[in-house]
């Protein structure tokens, strides 16, 4: 007689309870599944386990689906879920592993050759697998990670957020202005410029919330008696939803609301501007001004004027030329007089309350933008995006942050040709990048002789100037093509070999070596400027290509260099190009680098178990 399993013994409802338990694997699922015949049914058949298995694998896409869920008439068969999305984890990750053999020689790739990411039209949640597959593996420890794949995740990654956001951004056009929240256009460009990264707009919403909730309670313990501690939930939740077309209280009660969120944002949550930083990118993402509580005066606005309206307040957004403020009416809804007077909130020094006659003045001279520029008009959520677009342009051509410097930068151009079509000067920015990095024109292409076409565009005339210059590179690059790296052969005055991590013996600097010449191979003038000629041994040296630390790429003297005690991670954004591995001593590099430089593994491992 066979002896039954002391877990099929078990009832079915505690049998899936246990397996439920989120230190449960599915691999540990499926082998006990194939130990018995009961077993394999109960497992199986039981949708509800592979719901909760699928989501404790994929916590990320829970919202998504259940979202999904409440629009579809068929129960979703997860542990089909499941299955599919493996097979699509599995593909990703070959697809991945061809991308360095394909464009090595490549910093930028275009669109058109990432189109074989796309996902398969019948599966609406396949672009948010996955997405949210290359976040995970992006975001693994590069100490345990394929560095290559990583690189190119990511680079896929940005094409497939920003397809899907595109689609957004259409939407969001689209919406009436009652319905156009002005912080689902910042998520949207937070999320366009950092593809890495899961941004949902609940996260941003919640941080929201959070802070309207604190200056509810600030109110009621400072005035009891305010008719917003009376409000329904309802209610709140309806000014969330929606721009509102005026204050939901009377004078008094709006002063209070807004001194009180002056107090609670500024003083007792810090928010503040960063003039330390004020180029930063960073400043321009409502996810991480919330986090960090400092930005500039755009987002600041943007935060301000989210809380507002959860607490019935209306505050309008204007764009001057140098500054972004808000204003505030007491009423907006009645026939305007000379005695009204609208007040301007300063949110980038402390919410600054403003009129045209309390601005400050220096010497005399009013330095107020209320004065100096004519502004009635206050700035469509639309207008508020562009001008966040333009900031991260800036951002993105400043020198002050070098890692990943024309990612940000083609990422902005590409932001703002998307919510200014048809603005020839952007065009012209974006062309010039594409040309720079050879990529793809045919998209532009179409967009400038659609504006050639239009009689009502009077930028005519520049979209055909930009058309020749495409002509003129095109023809170009068929006489010039790209040239293939032909393997470098070392000489015996070369010390090091790539993949090695170096400080630099004058300027402290941590760098990992990427390649190098027997010979300074740079221009005379450079040679000169950085004083070549001064080196011990001049320019007759090995010199080495290297990523520094700081994200730059640099060229270097050999004397000026000396192997890393203890080698540390280098992090630069290009690393993944050429290295697949950090091994604790050195970079790997990959089958494309390796091929380059064939004979630096041997030399390489001497000089590191020398230094052991």
């Amino acid at each position: 007689m066979v002896s039954k399993s002391p877990i099929t013994s078990l009832p079915a409802e505690v049998i899936e309870y246990l397996l439920e338990d989120d230190q449960v694997e599915m691999t540990d699922i499926i082998n006990l599944a194939l130990t018995c015949r009961q077993l394999y049914m109960l497992i199986t058949g039981s949708n509800k386990l592979w719901r909760e298995k699928f989501f404790q694998r994929w916590p990320y896409l829970k919202e998504l689906y259940e979202a999904n869920e409440k629009t579809k008439t068929v129960v979703t068969n997860w542990l089909d879920e499941v299955k599919k999305s493996l097979m699509y984890r599995k593909k990703l990750r070959h697809q991945l592993s061809l991308m360095s053999a394909k464009y090595y020689e490549r910093q930028e790739l275009s669109n058109s050759d990432l189109k074989e990411f796309d996902p398969p039209a019948t599966c609406s949640l396949a672009c948010h697998f996955q997405i949210d597959e290359l976040i995970t593996l992006i975001h693994s420890p590069a100490k345990e990670s394929n560095l290559t794949h990583q690189y190119y995740a990511y680079k896929v990654v940005r094409y497939l957020r920003q397809n899907y956001l595109k689609e957004e951004w259409r939407a969001y056009v689209n919406l009436p202005p009652v319905e156009q929240i002005l912080e689902q256009g910042a998520v949207f460009v937070a999320q366009w410029s950092q593809p890495e990264l899961r941004i949902p707009y609940s996260y941003v919403s919640s941080m929201l919330d959070n802070i309207a909730d604190q200056i509810k309670e600030y109110l009621r313990d400072q005035n009891p008696s305010h008719p917003i501690c009376s409000t329904s939930k309802e209610q709140f939740e309806l000014w969330k939803r929606t721009n509102i077309d005026d204050n939901q209280w009377g004078s008094t009660e709006t002063r209070q609301v807004i001194a009180a969120l002056c107090e609670v944002m500024f003083r007792r949550l810090g928010f503040h501007g960063n003039s330390e930083m004020f180029y930063s990118s960073e400043n321009s993402f409502i996810n991480r001004v919330l986090e960090s509580r400092h930005g500039i005066p755009i987002t600041l606005a943007i935060v301000f004027e989210s809380v507002a309206r959860r607490l019935g307040v209306r505050c309008e957004p204007v764009s001057f030329p140098a500054h972004f403020l808000l204003r505030w009416k007491e009423k907006y809804n009645t026939p305007e007089s000379e005695d009204d007077e609208s007040f301007y909130i300063d949110v980038f020094n402390g919410g600054q309350l403003l009129t045209k006659s309390s601005c400050p003045r220096v010497g005399g001279v009013s330095r107020c933008p209320i004065q100096r520029y004519n502004v009635h008009n206050s700035a469509t959520a639309i207008e508020v995006i562009e001008r966040m677009a333009s900031n991260l342009e800036v951002a993105g051509r400043q020198r002050t942050q070098l890692n990943g410097r024309a990612a940000r930068l083609r990422s902005a151009l590409e932001l703002l040709h998307l919510v200014q079509p048809y603005d020839t000067t952007t065009i012209s920015h974006l062309t010039r990048f594409y040309m720079l990095h050879r990529m793809d024109l045919s998209g532009i292409v179409s967009t400038l002789n659609a504006i050639d076409q239009d009689l009502k565009i009077e930028s005519r005339g520049q979209a055909r100037y930009i058309l020749t210059m495409i002509g003129d590179f095109e023809r170009y690059i068929k006489v010039v093509p790209e040239e293939e790296t032909p393997p470098k052969k070392r000489v015996p005055e070369l010390k090091y070999a790539i993949g090695m991590i170096m400080r630099h013996r004058t300027s402290d600097y941590m760098c990992v070596i990427t390649g190098w010449d027997p010979h300074c191979a740079a221009p005379t003038e450079w040679m000169t400027e950085m004083g070549v000629g001064e080196l011990s041994g001049g320019s007759n040296q090995p010199f080495y290509d290297v990523f520094a630390e700081d994200g730059s790429l640099r060229y270097t003297a050999q004397e000026n260099l000396t192997p890393a005690s203890p080698a540390e991670l280098v992090h630069h954004y290009e690393m993944g190009r050429y290295f697949c591995k950090f091994n604790g001593t050195h970079y790997v590099p990959n089958a494309e680098k390796s091929r380059e430089y064939p004979e630096d593994e041997e030399v390489r491992e001497r000089l590191l178990s020398s230094h052991v």
